[in-house]
């Protein structure tokens, strides 16, 4: 039963992943792109801060030597990934765009198996690349009329980037540091960095009906929701399964996301889910199991 657990972690942090972009949709009526990641991330600090300090007390504050470490991890995510998926969003079709994101556990996969010695074997690459097929299929009418504007893929590639990064510091954190203490500080460090972003994204009557739509009850529950398991369970699970089941095997469930998006999109915006997306979500499924198998525990050599 223990075993299952870091998966059932895993599985709630593709969840709440999949739904933010739902609500996120939702949002965007009311608020600025900026404005959402910054708003998620002041609640968020708000409400885990207060239980970091009464849980943790003094050693909630961090030592000097880990500054940089944490400084790091928060810059590649949630700072520069939000930045690059956003621009890439701005200049390619949100398809394309998907597609070049969905490549993710490829390269994590390789940082693990030659960087942090994870035992992955040919099956397990397979895997990844059956998952990055599978989301191929779910997005495969619209990238065919899809815009491959250079600049917005090369932007979507620097996201990338930014996440295997992310997710190479994020294993180098002590497991000392519990991951409530990891992520309550990874959004402080992301705040203070998105907070003149904020200014400087919006005009001041923006500014101000965005600050008063965010007292509107329907406004502020899907904003809560975001902030505290999008931006922050999610993250705490996820520190959680990469530290029980390592970098590769966890990264892999968020080729997920697509798939618990178009589920959530279709049970609440009404949108439509088509043949192609139910083959690629069964598809993208049968990669990650191909990923988490571990036939024998030597590290086999692999071409990549």
């Amino acid at each position: 039963m223990r075993k299952l657990v870091p998966y059932l972690a895993i599985f709630m942090s593709m969840l709440f992943w999949g739904s933010s972009f739902v609500l996120t949709k939702y949002l965007l009526d009311s608020f600025a792109p900026i404005s959402i990641i910054f708003f998620r991330l002041f609640l968020s600090s708000i409400i885990f801060v207060i239980m970091g300090l009464f849980v943790y007390k003094k050693k909630f504050f961090l030592p000097q030597s880990v500054w940089l470490l944490f400084i790091v991890l928060s810059l590649f995510e949630p700072v520069i990934y939000f930045v690059f998926e956003t621009y890439s969003l701005k200049w390619s079709d949100p398809s394309v765009v998907s597609v070049i994101i969905s490549t993710i556990p490829l390269f994590i996969a390789i940082v693990a198996y030659y960087f942090l010695k994870e035992k992955l074997t040919r099956l397990n690459f397979i895997g990844v690349v059956i998952s990055v097929v599978g989301i191929l299929i779910m997005l495969f009418p619209s990238l065919m009329s899809a815009n491959m504007n250079l600049l917005g893929i090369l932007f979507a590639f620097g996201a990338v980037i930014s996440a295997v990064c992310y997710n190479y510091v994020l294993q180098k954190i002590p497991s000392e540091y519990p991951p409530l203490l990891v992520i309550t500080w990874q959004n402080l460090i992301a705040l203070v960095v998105f907070t003149p972003l904020l200014f400087l994204t919006n005009s001041d009557q923006a500014l101000s009906t965005q600050f008063q739509n965010l007292f509107v009850l329907s406004n502020l529950i899907p904003l809560l929701l975001l902030a505290v398991f999008c931006s922050s369970f999610a993250f705490m699970f996820y520190l959680y399964a990469l530290r029980a089941i390592g970098t590769a095997r966890t990264s892999i469930f968020s080729n997920m996301i697509p798939a618990v998006t178009a589920v959530l999109s279709f049970a609440w915006l009404n949108e439509q889910i088509t043949w192609n997306k139910l083959l690629g979500i069964v598809i993208v499924l049968l990669g990650i199991t191909l990923v988490q198998m571990r036939t024998g525990e030597r590290k086999e050599p692999v071409t990549v």
